[in-house]
């Protein structure tokens, strides 16, 4: 794509001669021409070219005053100024409005070439001004993201005092919410619904992250990074209660409905950021509370693990292994575990199927007795929901994938 080239004079000889001398160049393309200085400032807001060649006597708005108008709305244009007038008086004008070139008629092939060449090293010494310009503004953009990310990192840590985060803060122009939240963020990866695997600790972090920041933006100066233990964490305002629960319910729920996880929250307030750090290890220590679950939950999960292949396993087996109703067994494992009974009992049989399929070339059916499906039918349906494919689609996946993969 060539330089846009904008020729505004009054005189249709002069323009059909600088147009024809233009023709000469590949790089530079006729975009527009005027017989006024009105008609060329219109043009000029319309088509924004890049190099103008002016007539200082025009009709309406002459060249000096059509310059003042264009510097107003495009700065950096090349100004080239033609006129039969030798006179010191507009060349001293003109310098001063940064016109590029003053040339006198009649044009003369010569100079006109020697002067192109000028505009030709001026406009491609700024495009690589404005190349390095764009890139120095993204190194700048990645290096504060990272410097910023280090910064909360340390300071969770314990690393700065309450004045060392503030001026750390102020040279990174980041704002600190007073008082603020610290929200604690940790990703279970399930694998078993993902066929694919496209998905990655790094990339799984990213998504959350960038989810996280467009959520909590209506916290005020929120700020996030990924902590030592991989999970993500949140510094915002403080919010009444009821707003961040059902603000963490509504992150959780669009986390778990777009990414393959379980998502944990966990989240504690602040008003000293002296105290950050100690407001960060209550939250992490909470957290894996919750992580863990009580000892009734992993007693009923280690159940599970070795009751799932039972066709007539039910709720109240578990329920009676662990001496509760079945009501209070519900809504603990529902609170610690994040789903119910029916669905974390479902992901272990098709987990377990999965290894099946993959492991050996026993048959469908018996699969499905080995994962406490009765049913070959019912099996491949529940299958079918899960993962989106059936079992017998799954397994020649798998084979397609080891005939295509390349020998080790």
């Amino acid at each position: 794509m060539g330089y846009k080239v904008l020729v505004a004079d009054d005189e249709y000889i002069i323009r059909r001669g600088i147009i024809s001398f233009l023709k000469q160049y590949s790089d530079f393309e006729l975009a527009a021409e005027a017989e006024d200085g009105e008609m060329a400032l219109e043009l000029a807001n319309d088509i924004s070219p890049d190099v103008y060649f002016v007539d200082i006597n025009m009709p309406f708005l002459n060249g000096l005053q059509f310059i003042k108008s264009l510097r107003e709305i495009n700065p950096r244009a090349v100004v080239v100024i033609i006129t039969g007038y030798d006179r010191f008086e507009y060349a001293r004008e003109a310098l001063k409005l940064g016109v590029f070139e003053y040339l006198l008629k009649p044009l003369m092939e010569g100079p006109f070439d020697e002067m192109m060449q000028r505009v030709r090293e001026r406009l491609q010494r700024e495009e690589s001004e404005d190349k390095y310009l764009i890139w120095a503004k993204s190194m700048l953009a990645q290096n504060r993201t990272y410097l910023a990310s280090n910064f909360w990192q340390r300071a969770l840590e314990g690393h700065y005092t309450k004045e060392e985060i503030r001026e750390r803060s102020q040279y990174l122009n980041l704002l600190l919410p007073e008082p603020f939240t610290v929200t604690v963020v940790s990703l279970e990866y399930q694998k078993m619904e993902d066929v694919k695997s496209t998905w990655n600790e790094d990339l799984l972090f990213f998504v959350a992250e960038n989810i996280a920041n467009e959520m909590f933006h209506g916290l005020v100066n929120p700020n996030s990074c990924q902590d030592r233990h991989g999970n993500l964490v949140v510094i915002s305002k403080t919010v009444a209660p009821e707003a961040a629960e059902e603000l963490t319910e509504a992150y959780c729920h669009m986390l778990e409905s777009q990414l393959p996880v379980r998502c944990v929250v966990m989240q504690v307030n602040g008003d000293d950021y002296g105290a950050l750090a100690e407001t960060y290890e209550t939250a992490v220590s909470r957290l894996k509370e919750l992580e863990t679950g009580s000892a009734v939950i992993k007693d009923v999960k280690l159940y599970i693990e070795d009751n799932y292949s039972r066709e007539d396993f039910s709720f109240q087996d578990a329920a009676g292994h662990v001496n509760l109703s079945v009501p209070h067994l519900s809504r603990l494992f529902r609170r610690e575990m994040g789903v119910t009974f029916i669905d974390y009992l479902t992901s272990v049989r098709i987990r377990k199927a999965i290894e099946l399929l993959h492991s050996s070339e026993i048959k469908i059916y018996e699969i499905a007795e080995l994962t406490g499906y009765a049913n070959q039918h019912y099996f491949s349906n529940v299958f079918k929901k899960n993962l989106g494919v059936s079992p017998a689609e799954y397994r020649r996946l798998i084979k397609n994938d080891n005939q295509t993969s390349p020998m080790q």
